[in-house]
């Protein structure tokens, strides 16, 4: 029941961002070679996400996000910034032996000016204490065009398969 209260509150926050925005400017359709672009700055900022649990470096998977990026961890709380992030991460990296196999599939990808939002699946397969361990589940991105013209996340939700 819990998951699907989650679920509903992260689509509820996705639309509503949208609609917001929506309103605030004019949406002009895509252009398929920009959809492109982000889906392969996105893949690329998975792939470094996976990287960086693979070598334990915390500093690699913050990296990934804006400057005023935020987590939104699944016990209500906000993980704002990216040392608070990076923070995060090294906590979660030291509660697993080395070489944590991450998978990040991306799912769907919406594309509105300099924002784009992903939904996806993740899997993380790891050894903690000797036994072998496994999370799963589905998340919800907001990445966001930066002045230098990478694309950094702003916003990222994991929800957790039970």
């Amino acid at each position: 029941m819990k998951q699907v209260l989650i679920a509903i509150g992260v689509a509820v926050l996705v639309v509503s961002t949208m609609l917001a925005r929506g309103k605030s400017q004019t949406t002009v359709p895509t252009a398929p070679d920009a959809l492109a672009e982000v889906r392969r700055a996105i893949e690329k900022g998975n792939a470094q996400w996976s990287e960086g649990w693979a070598k334990g470096d915390a500093a690699m998977v913050a990296s990934i996000f804006a400057d005023d990026g935020v987590q939104l961890a699944g016990s209500g709380k906000i993980i704002k910034g990216r040392q608070q992030i990076m923070e995060r991460q090294k906590t979660a990296m030291q509660g697993a032996d080395p070489g944590v196999k991450v998978t990040v599939t991306t799912v769907n990808v919406w594309l509105d000016g300099d924002t784009a939002y992903e939904t996806g699946k993740y899997k993380y397969e790891y050894t903690e204490k000797g036994k072998p361990g496994k999370d799963e589940g589905r998340y919800v991105t907001i990445w966001k065009h930066q002045k230098n013209g990478s694309w950094k996340l702003s916003m990222d939700m994991g929800v957790p398969n039970d």
